[in-house]
């Protein structure tokens, strides 16, 4: 008898086993464990252990000690962690091809695509070259196409049910799919061509009389609905807009090919999160705080040389007022106040502009209002700390002009900032420029050269 097996009583319920075992391995708990060499796993604690888990463990080894481990696990599990991991291909090719070739097998086929999608070319043919007919004609049908398309996150697997059948026809054919297709709630109805016409719930299916047809009982109304070159991100937006569990995915003459599942729409919506924030700082879009320290640098040295140009910018406007600074330092002593609340809150408006871009609320329409609202949203914020800052620094100086000139920079230098935040960002989606990937260094250039700059003129008109 198997070490699961063990753990469980005469009915298949589980003995009273300690909570911790109940619970599966934490993290700190495996890499204790690692320490010892793994001699101490217990598999079915280890089997209830979330692959999450297990991926983030295991992106600590090294590649003789993930492969070592995973031989701890079954296939199928083996399958869900390598799924988690961000080198999942390379993770794949350290083993040999018999469990490899097992372990594909296992996984859901968007996931098995994903994973070969990422190995190099001569690897992927040797891989689905071995692989069974069946399963290898479905990889390589996703491998067609792009990773950030429906086609691309889709699985083949779809819940349908055709429109001439009676409702115990399509009992039947549920009892013979249901392990492998996923979420049953809501069934695609389709036509002898295989066109998609829509949709039907299990509930009304279960209530129906035995012979009735589907097409008497059937929902033609299709939300949500996208063909398989759309991008990934716009069928998450689909999903959030029409509260979809699946969304259909259909070819050029509407027939349905696959679906693509919520629990992808978490992983397209979290690499896209990750993708932008990253970026959105300099970064690079796939960097993980694990990688090797020439591929972060070669990330992202680029921005920090561009950076460079623009602060070189902002000194170049410092220099302009090089004798004006001599006379008067506290102009120096504050200028850092100035770009560090223009350069605030233009962040904020910058994060808020480019989500709404992102999920296509900014429509055309919206821009001069939008621009407006945010000019004065900077004004009023501008106001309300220039007049703190002010007043704390002509007490402080015991001088009204220079409390003058902080207000004043800081309230016209805050609004250009949010007006700026709302700008940049639509200039380079006009451009066809991901906003993300270069809006907060054009931002970081107004807030450091046109906020000194206002700061400076003010301070000569006001103070000397």
């Amino acid at each position: 008898m198997g070490e699961e097996n063990q753990n469980l009583d005469a009915d298949g319920h589980e003995r009273n086993l300690p909570e911790a075992v109940r619970d599966g391995y934490g993290f700190d708990e495996l890499m204790g464990l690692y320490a010892h060499d793994f001699e101490d796993l217990d598999r079915f604690k280890l089997s209830r252990t979330s692959p999450h888990e297990l991926g983030q463990f295991l992106a600590r080894l090294n590649a003789s000690e993930q492969t070592e481990f995973l031989y701890n696990l079954s296939d199928r599990t083996a399958g869900e962690v390598i799924a988690e991991m961000s080198d999942s291909a390379e993770v794949l090719m350290q083993m040999k091809d018999r469990r490899a070739l097992r372990i594909l097998e296992h996984l859901e086929p968007d996931d098995a695509a994903y994973i070969v999608r990422q190995l190099d070319a001569h690897t992927r043919e040797r891989i689905l070259r071995k692989l069974p007919g069946e399963a290898a004609r479905t990889i390589a049908d996703l491998l067609h196409y792009e990773a950030d398309t429906a086609g691309g996150v889709m699985t083949p697997h779809v819940n349908k049910v055709q429109l001439a059948w009676t409702v115990d026809q399509a009992i039947q054919m549920l009892r013979n799919t249901g392990d492998h297709n996923e979420n049953l709630d809501i069934i695609f109805v389709i036509n002898d061509e295989g066109k998609l016409k829509g949709t039907i719930s299990l509930h009304r299916i279960i209530r129906a009389a035995g012979g009735q047809k589907i097409e008497e009982i059937f929902d033609p109304d299709v939300q949500g609905a996208c063909q398989a070159d759309a991008m990934s991100v716009h069928v998450a937006q689909l999903m959030a807009e029409f509260d979809l569990q699946n969304l259909p995915i259909v070819d050029n003459f509407g027939r349905l090919i696959g679906m693509v599942t919520h629990d992808d729409v978490i992983d397209i919506l979290q690499e896209s999160a990750t993708k932008d924030i990253q970026i959105l700082h300099g970064a690079g879009a796939d960097e993980n705080i694990h990688d090797p320290v020439t591929y972060s640098v070669a990330k992202r040295a680029p921005w920090l040389q561009f950076n460079l140009i623009t602060a070189a910018m902002g000194a170049f406007v410092v220099s302009m007022f090089q004798a004006q600074i001599e006379q008067l330092t506290l102009l120096a002593v504050f200028m850092t106040m100035i770009t560090s609340l223009g350069g605030n809150a233009g962040g904020q408006t910058l994060a808020v502009s480019i989500r709404s871009l992102a999920l296509g609320d900014w429509k055309n329409g919206d821009t001069v209002g939008i621009f407006l609202r945010e000019m004065f949203k900077g004004l009023l914020n501008g106001s309300i700390t220039g007049l703190i800052a002010g007043s704390v620094c002509a007490l402080i100086t015991r001088s009204v002009p220079v409390g003058a000139t902080i207000f004043l920079a800081m309230t016209l230098n805050m609004a250009l900032c949010g007006m700026s935040g709302a700008l940049i960002p639509r200039i380079l989606q006009k451009l066809k420029v991901d906003p993300a990937q270069s809006a907060y260094i054009f931002l970081t250039m107004v807030t450091d050269t046109v906020g000194m700059y206002i700061f400076l003129l003010l301070g000569c008109w006001l103070l000397l």
